[in-house]
Formats: structure tokens, C-alpha cells, sequence
């Protein structure tokens, strides 16, 4: 298969999803045995991760000169440890769990201001009112949180970068579209059943593809990289505390 014809690329190395570089630059890192033979790399008109071996971007002497210097490998195995590492499937439930902690961060800070100035509106709405409210002004608050500083907290916590296919942080219309083509299919605005559906079909349109519909869309793409156990239960944990502490209230 013959690579396409892309100038920007994305690739994996040391569990980390790195890039974007140009065709050029790609090879020479193959070329000076920075990345070897099986690595995963991306570029926008590829549907998903391929192994760069598979793509033939290296002279078939190359791959046979390193065949020689190493012994043979089981490559399912390779596959499997690399797929495994490297998430070329996307990380659905990293994706997930950064969102939901940025939305009950802003929750939290929206709410403390309405408290201040409005606390009849507070003790008169419903959760799911408050939810959806929240959700809504999110979207304005995540693209210009987006197009100024590039990333969110949450997704800056689990190791992930959101960027445009190009390798660009998003402006502000751009990041404005993916935010309310998230909370509309992903998250169906958060009316209740009709989000599970969304949550449950964003799910397996991102497993099955290695990017959601909308980062297909509008050019954009999620990268990821190694997050620790502690990094994960914290950004679990939170948004369970405010809604625990919401209850008992």
C-alpha cells in the first residue's frame, strides 16, 4: 500500500502520540533508525493508525537490513503490545473522563457565582436543569478555554492534546463547531436517555475508528499519551465528589 500523499504526519514513540511532520522529515526519522519499522503513524487522509511498515514509506532494503540484524519476531505479538501501549483506537473512556471533569469544574465555579448573587435560582432548579444549563454555557467556555491555551485541564491531566490536522491549536470558530457537535452527538445535550444513546454510539464510533465523527469532520484529532493510575482516579473522583456533596446538600 502506498503511503498517501499527505505533508503532515503523526506517529507514536515512547507511548507518546507525537507529530505533526512533514513526509520528508518522516522518513529521515525512519532513515536514521530514530523510528523503527513498526511504528504507528497517521495523517488525515488515512481512516486510521497503520504501522509505517505497512505503507512502504521506507525502501524495502531498509526493512530487509534490519530483518538481518535482529532475530525474527512474532509480529502478532508485536501488534498486539503495540496496540495495547499505544491506543491507535482512541481512548474513549480518557476522552470521557477529561470532559466530565472539565464540566463539573465549570460547574462548580458557575454555580458558586449564581450562589452569590441568585441563590433562589439555585434552590428552586432541578440537578438535570443545572446540568444541562452548565453544558450549554460550556460550549462557549470550552472554545475560547481551547484557543487560548490550547488545551482543557482535564484532557491536560490525562496526557491528551486536541489538535487540528495540521498540527494547530484550534481558533476559536473552529474549537466553537467541535464544542457544540460534541454536545449535540456525544452528548445529546444532555437530555436524559437520549445522552446515553449518544454516549453509547460516540463509543463505538471512536472504537471502531480511531476518532469520533466530528474530529473526522471538522479536522481535528486527539492525541494521547501515558497517564499514571493517580492522575486517573483523581479525575474520577472529582466530579463523584461534587455530585455526592450536591446530594447531601
Amino acid at each position: 500500500m502506498e503511503p498517501p500523499e499527505g505533508n503532515t504526519w503523526f506517529y507514536i514513540k515512547n507511548h507518546q502520540q507525537q507529530g505533526p511532520v512533514g513526509l520528508f522529515e518522516l522518513e529521515k526519522l525512519f532513515e536514521q533508525g530514530i523510528l523503527p519499522a513498526e511504528t504507528f503513524i497517521w495523517s488525515k487522509e488515512m481512516n486510521c493508525w497503520q504501522m509505517a511498515k505497512s505503507l512502504n514509506i521506507l525502501p524495502d532494503s531498509v526493512f530487509m537490513s534490519k530483518k538481518l540484524e535482529q532475530p525474527e519476531e512474532n509480529l502478532a505479538s508485536v501488534w498486539q503490545e503495540l496496540e495495547k501501549d499505544t491506543y491507535p483506537n482512541g481512548r474513549p473512556f480518557v476522552r470521557y473522563l477529561a470532559r466530565f471533569f472539565d464540566l463539573s469544574l465549570f460547574s462548580l465555579v458557575l454555580m458558586t457565582f449564581v450562589s452569590i448573587f441568585s441563590p433562589k435560582f439555585i434552590l428552586e432548579s432541578s440537578g438535570i436543569f443545572i446540568f444541562m444549563l452548565s453544558l450549554i454555557l460550556y460550549v462557549l467556555v470550552e472554545a475560547s478555554i481551547l484557543s487560548i491555551f490550547g488545551n482543557t485541564l482535564g484532557k491536560s491531566i490525562l496526557n491528551a492534546r486536541l489538535r487540528t490536522t495540521n498540527g494547530e491549536t484550534l481558533n476559536f470558530l473552529t474549537a466553537l463547531k467541535r464544542s457544540i457537535f460534541v454536545t449535540a452527538a456525544g452528548m445529546g445535550f444532555g437530555v436524559p436517555f437520549i445522552n446515553f444513546i449518544c454516549f453509547y454510539y460516540s463509543y463505538c464510533d471512536l472504537k471502531k475508528n480511531g476518532k469520533s465523527t466530528w474530529d473526522q469532520q471538522i479536522g481535528t484529532v486527539v492525541l494521547y499519551g501515558q497517564v499514571g493510575l493517580a492522575r486517573i482516579l483523581f479525575v474520577s473522583l472529582f466530579p463523584i465528589t461534587l455530585l455526592i456533596a450536591g446530594i447531601m446538600i
